[in-house]
């Protein structure tokens, strides 16, 4: 039995990552009914790469699409049929060369649109994470995500979409000499005026988006060129199934600014009409590219969900997602890769070093009390210590400045004055 991990379903589609969409598509084409199972465990910790997709083959864990793809190909040819068997030399060339088109084309377009703008991410994209995840993972998880996808496209130059860095490094208090202050009124108002004047670079941008979409979308529907697939031939390929899972990450989410599905909708109806015809075959999914008239059918006939078993919410694993969102700790603490026992009485379990990762947790919970307390020179029990201040106020800092793990410890007032 092989075992499918993603990242879990959302915009009523099957996961939230095009990657793992790309390979639900292709077991679904690849493997018979019963002979694997889809699991929306949603932790990337599970595989020694800590990213999703993820199959589990035995005690095999491969992660990543074309892992997965390359995986099934060469060790399972007998067991369970390849989708590019019939390609010939040339098609073979063109799935690798229009794979890596997909993937440094599409990608960056899915991070600008659901990740990088600012909008989408909080109407969209956040509150999608969290109906999959569940605490402490929607307060780690997302942000990191979110961060990673800027960091993909910060070569482009569209920073304007990221209005919240950009509010950030524009209301940073001045300077102001001692005694003086601007009275609330006025603040408001400049709050006002900065969070206008951010929307209108957000504005500007569009034509430069529309022409990224432009020269990824047309190659690929001249490709199309009205065929069923892709490439020529009856069958479905590797390169379907990828191209599914952006081409449906940029279709369906209904987002405040989107930009990529108008793209779509408006000048390019052969994409459209593939998205929908593979996301039938592929999910059982009836898209529509009208506004708010994406409908799903009963997919849990169609794909062979699993409730995960691996404990995802285990005080463990929570501690290690934890340790490794933390600022400095989180690069120096490599967790090793997870073993599969193999005892016949646990054999479908999974190790965790559990002892190590406990005391590492309460080590970094007493490091991360001291920070804050150094951080904001906020320490009632020793107010009165005369070198406290180190000659001055205490900082104006909060433990939400230190990352997404002080956002998560921030929301616990530890001795905090009153204002």
């Amino acid at each position: 039995m092989l075992q499918l991990h993603v990242w879990g379903p959302a915009f009523g589609l099957p996961s939230i990552d095009p990657q793992c969409l790309a390979t639900i598509a292709y077991l679904s084409q690849a493997i018979p009914q019963g002979e694997w199972e889809l699991v929306a465990s949603s932790n990337p910790t599970l595989t020694p790469t800590r990213d999703l997709p993820a199959v589990r083959h035995g005690s095999v864990w491969i992660g990543g699409f074309r892992n997965i793809i390359h995986y099934l190909q060469h060790n399972c040819e007998g067991q369970w049929q390849s989708l590019d068997r019939n390609c010939n030399p040339q098609d073979q060339a063109d799935i690798s060369a229009y794979t890596s088109f997909l993937e440094t084309r599409a990608q960056p377009l899915i991070d600008l649109s659901l990740y990088v703008s600012s909008e989408n991410y909080h109407t969209t994209t956040r509150p999608a994470y969290s109906n999959i995840l569940q605490w402490p993972q929607t307060w780690l998880l997302p942000p990191k995500r979110r961060a990673a996808a800027k960091a993909r496209t910060e070569y482009l130059g569209f920073s304007a979409l990221d209005l919240d860095a950009a509010t950030e490094n524009n209301t940073a208090k001045p300077n102001f000499a001692a005694g003086t202050e601007i009275p609330r009124i006025l603040q408001s108002n400049m709050q006002r005026n900065v969070s206008s004047l951010m929307k209108q670079p957000q504005h500007a941008a569009r034509f430069r988006l529309d022409t990224l979409a432009e020269a990824f979308l047309e190659p690929m529907e001249t490709l199309l060129g009205g065929k069923r697939y892709l490439l020529e031939g009856d069958g479905m390929t590797s390169l379907d199934c990828l191209a599914l899972g952006y081409f449906a990450l940029a279709l369906v989410p209904e987002v405040p600014q989107s930009w990529l599905q108008q793209a779509m909708k408006s000048h390019y109806p052969d994409l459209c009409r593939y998205v929908k015809d593979l996301g039938r075959e592929c999910f059982g999914i009836t898209l529509s590219t009208e506004e708010g008239k994406n409908q799903s059918n009963d997919t849990a006939t169609t794909l062979p969900w699993q409730i995960s078993s691996s404990g995802t919410t285990s005080p463990s694993l929570s501690i290690r997602s934890t340790l490794e969102s933390l600022p400095y700790i989180g690069a120096l603490y490599q967790p090793p890769p997870l073993q599969l026992s193999t005892t016949q009485a646990h054999k479908d379990s999974i190790r965790i070093p559990i002892i190590p990762t406990i005391f590492l947790g309460f080590t970094t919970t007493a490091m991360a009390l001291a920070g804050y307390v150094l951080f904001t020179g906020n320490m009632p029990f020793a107010a009165g210590f005369p070198g406290w201040y180190f000659g001055g106020r205490p900082r104006g800092r909060r433990l939400q400045d230190m990352g997404d793990a002080g956002a998560l410890l921030g929301s616990v007032r530890f001795g905090e004055r009153s204002r």
